[in-house]
């Protein structure tokens, strides 16, 4: 072995090892994690093993408990990460970010894209290399993000009155720093704002030893007579 071998050799003795990337499955979670637990997360992988061909990828996701206050933040990631294609973020039973084109041309109402995608995926690779560039744009975006506010979260199972402008209800698993003076949403009623007048801890009773103490909450507010039994309320500070 001549010198200019030699050191080459010790070169590659004592350079540090590469590590490897984590995969995309692992990166997704990782970032979605970030703000809330994930019990359900899918990610495309970014090669056919058995056709050798670039899939096209999509991203979904379900949390432990809905977070409607994530939901802007997903939105602009989708519009403003991607640099080739257009991409579409939904809520439904589980969260999605897809290439709009997905949705664009699958059946109406359709949840499983499975058949369009790998038609897309044999049919169109040069949008498939660009989406996979584009998925990786989003993953960093999410990851990047500042995480939000712990946001205050109020699920109602009592009734108490119920009127267009009051409400006094009874509430359980209460997280976050609940205050009075709070303005809450409710997840799937655009529009319903609420305010948290009053807030009465029941002491803790047999009946509800396995679940967070009861609380009693008095909401005032433009249509706070739309809130219904299982409403999730949450609120986040306001800037």
């Amino acid at each position: 072995m001549g010198p200019e071998e030699e050191r080459e050799r010790r070169r590659a003795e004592t350079a540090p090892a590469r590590v490897a990337p984590r995969p995309r499955f692992q990166r997704a979670r990782a970032a979605l994690e970030r703000f809330a637990p994930v019990v359900w997360l899918r990610s495309i992988s970014e090669i056919d093993h058995t056709t050798g061909l670039v899939q096209l990828p999509s991203l979904g996701w379900r949390f432990s408990e809905p977070h409607p206050e994530l939901r802007e933040m997903f939105t602009s990631v989708v519009r403003d990460a991607p640099q080739n294609i257009a991409w579409a973020f939904e809520e439904r039973k589980n969260s999605v970010i897809v290439p709009a084109r997905l949705i664009a041309e699958g059946k109406p109402g359709g949840e499983d894209f499975g058949d369009l995608r790998r038609a897309i995926s044999k049919s169109d690779q040069e949008f498939c290399v660009a989406a996979s560039e584009d998925i990786e744009l989003i993953i960093q975006a999410i990851a990047s993000q500042p995480a939000l506010p712990t946001a205050s979260r109020l699920y109602v199972t009592q009734l108490v009155k119920h009127s267009t402008e009051e409400l006094v209800c009874v509430v359980e698993s209460l997280t976050g720093e609940a205050q009075v003076g709070m303005t809450f949403r409710a997840v799937g009623a655009t529009g319903v704002e609420v305010r948290l007048t009053a807030l009465q801890w029941y002491p803790p009773r047999p009946e509800t030893r396995r679940r967070a103490p009861l609380a009693k909450v008095t909401l005032v507010g433009a249509e706070a007579g739309r809130i219904g039994l299982k409403e999730l309320l949450v609120s986040t500070p306001s800037p």
